[in-house]
């Protein structure tokens, strides 16, 4: 495909194409002025496949001429088919296209396919019309007809270009491609008229040669590709960014700029007296006598009643529709709506501009030599009691309570008939918030039962345009999609029972609502049950990298405007009895042009915590990174979080009736979340049964498993069901689910799980051989042995089992997962327990997490008749796994059997959780006494 490297703009139609008028290609040989390449048509074999590059701009009596020429070579079927097929397309109200050659290079022998009869066809479409781009460019195609690989492909054309809003000032932007950009041949040469205004510069990082006068005209020549450019950090300023551009014109500065174009605009701007523009305002005057609120309204006005579409037909690209015109066909570009909104402001008496600016690269504009081509995009400025205030007619949603919001685009330039300079379009915070996100949570059940939630988040200004749209359809399945996604990114297993998506037109604000269940807001952590309640916002983070030596001197840019505000609000168990907050509950501080601020309440069984973001375009100096790298640091470290007592009651603790009550309501919400859920989506059923599992109603949680399971199985969902069945005594159904589980998919763990089960149901052999083919790694041999070893004990081999684990301990003397084996063993069966302390204290010492070690020194502490320790190491146990029902149900019976009816209690919470643990501990002789 024919390529040219041209810097343009395209984002509202400021597009950078001046020329005269024509509809036809013209054929016929490079003017005079173009420096034809001088080259060897015998080296096109040679090189990289791009062979020769070459722009030229001559600049004359107020029209740019514009020549390239590039030679390709066809290396491949790939770029046969790119190149194969050429377009060109140019404005024809604004200039002529010229084709100088067609020709294929075979073999040394060059092939004139004009001299042919080649020629292109001229066609009018709009190809970027559904993207409201009406730009009325023709376009020449043509495909070349006889090219094969190995041929080289030379194209030259040239188009006059002269834009009528410039009358006889002239511009040319050219991009300057770096290496590693591959070419044998390449460069750019612009040139004027001795004597003529010219102004040129290039950057960054551009050295260019002085002017070479020849036959009356300047020459400036640059050599391509340039030098590859350092890496530039990507927290840099635009400036610093941008990419490598030849700017030549002949603007005197930027107050000629203004002046050429102003204007243009100011005639467009005249609305007749009486005229439907001129109603339209006197309306707003009447509805507001505020200035401001009268701008904010003929804003939304423009907004919402012209639609965007970019007309470049007859002159459009500078040339502005006229406000009656726009008013009347309720369509027009940037500079059309700004237009229309200038033309009203002015007729309310409101001083206001026309302003170009750059969208998108704007910070270095002071920089750049004055060119319209430096701006993509315009607005209007408003005065409004000293304060400019910067409209957008093409943005959304702006009203009263926003229209201070100051864009992200650095510079202005009002166009004015007497001149002006640029405008700094300077910061300030952000007067109401895009987001305001809301969680209010119910965790009255308790810290480890789950919560009733209602999730909000309003979107205000220009984000709130998807949320009134989405509002509009009140299409249910995207609500519930949308439902779905926002809740898993903020709350774990969250179900969903009710969505509202609405939209206020008068705050030009979307607010969706989300309620349902999910999992609870504590998490066990270090021995506590904790709420994390700070940074709602997201984490802090200022961590730029200006480590090389060519950084050290780079600014860090900083995103803005925006200002996000998110709050938490939390009833608590009990009445908040015991709750205690840690860390810090009140800040207002400011990191890297970020102010970071949270407030707390927290009375009775109410917490609510209030975070707000507001973030400012700028700059950070290199010399003030270290310091705000620390105070991102320091702030990153501002944790806040409640804790649950130490001695809250667990939901296993909770006696069952009571424990109905409390999760009736969340029963409830699971239910509606399921009914509501389409046919193919079983999340809610697994949520549900989860929860039924967490609360040890297993025979309900056996009844969504099965319908999941009926129709989505897996592994998981197999063993899940698995665990309800152990857990009624159904052995043999449980273990059709672990074998199935198996073989979908046929982990190490699962053997070991399906193992233990069949031997507890009597099928000890089963067990050993289903252990004896498992492919093991060396890594692995450890865990073999613990599963072997206490299948072989209960089957009545104790001293086999006891010698498998003797044995490998000899080989991993450190292992700590074999050495709580060793304890466990003994104790279970009482089996050389006098020497086991020692090993179980290993075990102990050596464990990472060391709860299941110590509830095995514990069962030999029991054996031994030490009751005290045995308690004491249960007690720590269960302080680091308070789900830990196994040490529980043996706390409970070392309690009873030293005559402590306490015990009761364990043995009966315990149960609660795994009621199958009677029958195993029996199995062992390990029998309370009630």
């Amino acid at each position: 495909m024919y390529r040219v490297f041209f810097a343009g703009v395209a984002t509202c139609a400021l597009l950078t194409s001046p020329a005269l008028a024509g509809e036809e290609v013209i054929y016929e040989a490079a003017p005079d002025w173009v420096k034809v390449s001088a080259f060897d048509v015998a080296a096109v074999d040679e090189g990289p496949s791009e062979v020769l590059y070459d722009w030229q701009h001559r600049m004359e009596d107020g029209v740019v001429h514009r020549y390239y020429d590039r030679i390709v070579r066809i290396d491949n079927p790939q770029s046969l088919n790119e190149e194969g097929t050429l377009q060109l397309a140019w404005s024809p109200d604004k200039g002529d296209l010229y084709v100088h050659r067609l020709e294929i290079i075979r073999g040394g022998e060059v092939i004139d396919l004009i001299a042919d009869g080649v020629v292109f066809d001229v066609i009018r479409r709009e190809e970027q019309l559904e993207a409201r781009l009406l730009d009325g460019m023709l376009t020449a195609t043509v495909a070349v007809p006889g090219l094969q690989e190995e041929d080289s492909l030379r194209l030259a054309y040239s188009q006059t270009l002269a834009d009528q809003a410039l009358g006889d000032e002239m511009q040319v932007l050219q991009y300057l491609p770096r290496k590693p950009w591959l070419v044998g041949q390449a460069r750019t040469i612009v040139s004027w008229p001795d004597g003529a205004a010219i102004s040129w510069r290039a950057g960054p990082d551009v050295k260019l040669r002085e002017p070479v006068l020849k036959d009356g005209y300047n020459y400036i020549e640059v050599d391509l590709p340039l030098a590859k450019r350092e890496d530039i950090p990507g927290d840099s300023p635009g400036r610093f960014r941008r990419a490598a551009i030849l700017r030549v014109g002949s603007f005197a500065d930027w107050q000629d700029l203004s002046r050429v174009m102003a204007p243009h605009y100011e005639k467009a701007a005249v609305i007749a007296e009486g005229g439907a523009i001129a109603d339209e305002v006197d309306k707003i005057m009447a509805e507001h006598s505020d200035p401001l609120a009268r701008a904010a309204a003929t804003t939304q006005l423009v907004q919402d009643q012209v639609s965007y579409l970019l007309n470049g037909l007859n002159g459009g690209n500078y040339l502005p529709q006229a406000a009656e015109e726009t008013w009347e066909k309720r369509y027009g570009d940037c500079k059309a709506k700004s237009v229309l909104l200038h033309s009203m402001l002015q007729r309310m008496g409101i001083q206001s501009d026309v302003v170009l600016v750059d969208s998108s690269d704007g910070d270095g504009m002071s920089e750049l030599l004055p060119l319209p081509g430096n701006f993509d995009h315009m607005i209007v400025r408003a005065n409004i009691d000293g304060v400019d205030y910067w409209l957008d007619g093409t943005s959304t949603s702006t009203r009263l309570r926003n229209i201070g919001e100051v864009p992200a685009f650095y510079y202005a330039l009002p166009l004015r008939s007497e001149g002006l300079d640029l405008v700094e379009m300077t910061q300030r915070p952000q007067p109401y918030p895009d987001s305001i996100m809301r969680i209010f949570a119910d965790q009255s059940a308790g810290p480890d039962l789950p919560m009733l939630y209602t999730y909000e988040i309003e979107f205000s200004g220009g984000g709130a345009a998807a949320i009134e749209k989405i509002a509009d359809a009140d299409d249910p399945e995207v609500r519930r999609k949308l439902a779905r996604n926002m809740t898993n990114s903020e709350m774990g297993n969250a179900q969903v029972t009710d969505v509202s998506i609405t939209y206020d037109d008068d705050k030009a604000a979307g607010l969706i609502r989300i309620s349902g269940v999910a999992d609870s807001v504590f998490d066990w952590y270090n021995g506590e049950s904790r709420l994390d309640a700070g940074m709602l916002t997201g984490s802090v983070q200022f961590s730029p990298n200006r480590a090389r030596p060519t950084w050290r001197n780079i600014p860090v840019a900083t995103s803005g405007p925006s200002l996000n505000r998110a709050s938490m609000q939390v009833t608590l168990p009990d009445g908040g009895k015991g709750y205690t907050m840690h860390g810090k509950s009140e800040f207002d501080e400011t990191v890297a042009n970020t102010r970071i601020s949270r407030s707390t309440e927290f009375s009775g069984d109410m917490l609510s915590v209030t975070e707000e973001v507001q973030a400012m375009l700028g700059e950070v100096a290199t010399a003030d990174i270290a310091g705000e790298k620390r105070k991102a640091q320091i702030v990153s470290k501002y944790e806040l979080e409640v804790r649950a007592p130490k001695d809250m009651k667990w939901r296993w603790d909770i006696e069952p009736n009571d424990l109905a009550k409390r999760i009736k309501p969340h029963a409830k919400a699971y239910g509606i979340a399921v009914d509501q859920a389409e046919d193919d989506d079983f999340q809610p059923l697994i949520a549900r049964a989860d929860f039924y599992l967490n609360i040890y109603d297993y025979e309900q949680a056996l009844v969504d498993l099965d319908t999941v399971i009926d129709t989505q199985p897996t592994a998981q969902l197999h063993s899940k069901r698995a665990q309800a069945l152990i857990e009624l005594g159904r052995l043999d159904a449980a273990i059709e689910d672990l074998q199935t589980a198996y073989h979908i998919t046929p982990t190490n763990s699962r053997a070991y799980y399906l193992a233990d089960i069949m031997s507890r149901n009597g099928r000890s052999d089963e067990a050993i051989e289903l252990l004896g083919f498992l492919p093991v790694s060396d890594d692995e041999i450890a865990d073999q042995v613990s599963a072997t070893s206490e299948i072989l004990g209960r089957s009545g081999a104790r001293d086999e089992g006891f010698a498998l684990i003797a044995g490998q301990l000899e080989i991993e003397p450190e292992n700590a997962g074999l050495l709580n084996s060793d304890c466990w063993f003994r104790g279970i069966y009482k089996h050389q327990i006098n020497s086991a302390i020692e090993q179980c204290t290993k075990a102990v010492e050596r464990a990472p997490y060391p709860a299941a070690a110590l509830d095995s020194r514990a069962m030999v502490h029991f054996r031994l008749g030490d009751h005290a320790a045995a308690i004491e190491d249960l007690n720590a146990a269960l302080e680091l796994a308070p789900g830990m029902s196994a040490a529980r149900f043996l706390r409970g019976v070392v309690k009873l059997d030293k005559g402590d009816k306490s015990g009761r209690s364990d043995v009966a919470s315990a149960l609660r959780q795994n009621p199958q643990l009677e029958a195993h501990y029996a199995s062992f002789g390990v029998i309370p006494k009630m």
